[in-house]
């Protein structure tokens, strides 16, 4: 009998424990600041410092960079990276995903979600519950799409953007980097980097300087 592969959790969040153990694999233990002892039944094996003081114990275990804010994410993943772990993604066996659609590494891609035909997922992006990314969309690294979101064909996704919960982007319209488009809003026209936009139709709430965008 094949043994399930081993992996490393970067964040304390019940719906990840529950995706790992949904796709067959064996929790090693979990890397978070704010726990301690257990969580979900998998041991607490300490700090982002932990981590990194300990790399040469755990980092040969792949690791899976859980959080949902895109900054946060990709913050840790480029610490993970330079402390020597090894990154991976999961996606749940109650998603459905064409086998024309491409998917970049450490992709978290939960339950119930539906990518579509020759859609473009790129890396450490995190598709959240039931959101359905149509044909030819395009997600850069690092965005998150939350539950229910929905984005119609040939949207463009910049990346570390984040699309809120039952948000709608209408076709051929693009999100431009570090931008957030609020819960429920249906987005009508291009979205610029760094915007925070909301409402329906959805209009500009503010507009972050380039500087201050955090992917």
């Amino acid at each position: 009998m094949d043994h399930p592969e081993k992996v490393i959790l970067v964040g304390a969040f019940r719906e990840s424990v529950e995706l790992c153990e949904d796709a067959g694999l064996r929790i090693a233990g979990i890397f978070d600041p704010a726990a301690a002892g257990t969580f979900g039944g998998y041991p607490i094996l300490g700090s982002d410092e932990t981590a990194h003081k300990d790399a040469a114990r755990w980092s040969a275990i792949p690791a899976i960079v859980t959080l949902d804010l895109p900054s946060d994410r990709r913050r840790l993943v480029a610490l993970y990276e330079s402390w020597g772990y090894r990154l991976r993604g999961v996606v749940s066996p109650g998603a459905v995903i064409s086998r024309s659609a491409r998917t970049g590494i450490g992709v978290l891609i939960q339950s119930g979600v539906n990518v579509s035909a020759d859609a473009t997922i790129g890396n450490h992006v995190r598709l959240n519950t039931k959101c359905n990314v149509m044909h030819d969309v395009r997600i850069d690294p690092f965005a998150t799409v939350a539950p229910n979101a929905v984005l119609l064909g040939r949207v463009c996704v910049g990346a570390g953007a984040y699309i809120g919960t039952n948000a709608t982007i209408l076709p051929d319209k693009r999100v431009g980097a570090g931008a957030v488009v609020g819960a429920g809003a249906v987005v009508t026209r291009d979205v610029p980097s760094g915007a925070v936009v909301a409402g329906c139709p959805a209009r500009l709430l503010r507009q972050e300087p380039a500087g201050e965008m955090a992917p």
